[in-house]
């Protein structure tokens, strides 16, 4: 079976309505091979500024996930102040925190979502245990900072990482590591 993900940002959580897939994070909606829409869609007028505006919305209601969306708006509207704003542009500090789950916070818009909760876990309670899962760690640290400023806001490297890390975040909590809000150990 073909797995199915978002063509707008790489989501795989999509669901069945009126002869399409629409994708839960972005609103993306797919026309399903074979069948006919149970709605049509309206004339084929495209209104960015209605995306931006439903974009901006998410933003505002699902913050754990607002990174994500002011990514997309920034691929419609590159000046969109509220959206640099949800991205940290501008501000004193970086969006991303120091020393966190680069390539996951790239991926799910935040150092604090329950995905990424998982793999902190799972790095301060099982791969930093262990010599080797030390030097997976440093290794990670080393480069995963430049992969994300080169390529984090490109959709194929979010879609890339997140059937991955999607795959992976469901074996860790199978196996009993939470999804709740985490601080991380130092180590």
């Amino acid at each position: 079976m073909q797995k199915l993900e978002c063509k707008s940002c790489g989501s795989t959580e999509l669901y069945q309505e009126n002869g399409y897939l629409v994708c839960r994070y972005c609103g993306t909606r797919h026309l399903i091979e074979g069948q006919a829409p149970a709605d049509p869609a309206p004339s084929a007028q495209i209104s960015l500024n209605a995306d931006v505006e439903a974009l901006l919305q998410k933003c505002r209601s699902d913050p754990a996930r607002a990174a994500k969306y002011a990514t997309l708006i920034l691929e419609i509207d590159p000046n969109n102040a509220e959206a640099k704003r949800y991205l940290g542009y501008g501000s004193p500090r970086p969006a991303q925190q120091s020393g966190g789950c680069y390539i996951a916070t790239a991926v799910y818009g935040s150092y604090d979502c329950p995905e990424v909760w998982t793999l902190r876990r799972f790095r301060d309670e099982r791969l930093a245990r262990h010599g080797a899962g030390r030097a997976f760690i440093r290794i990670y640290y080393a480069l995963s900072p430049a992969l994300v400023r080169r390529f984090g806001s490109t959709g194929w490297f979010r879609a890339f990482w997140r059937a991955r890390l999607d795959r992976l975040v469901r074996r860790l909590q199978a196996d009993g590591l939470a999804d709740t809000p985490y601080r991380d150990r130092p180590w």
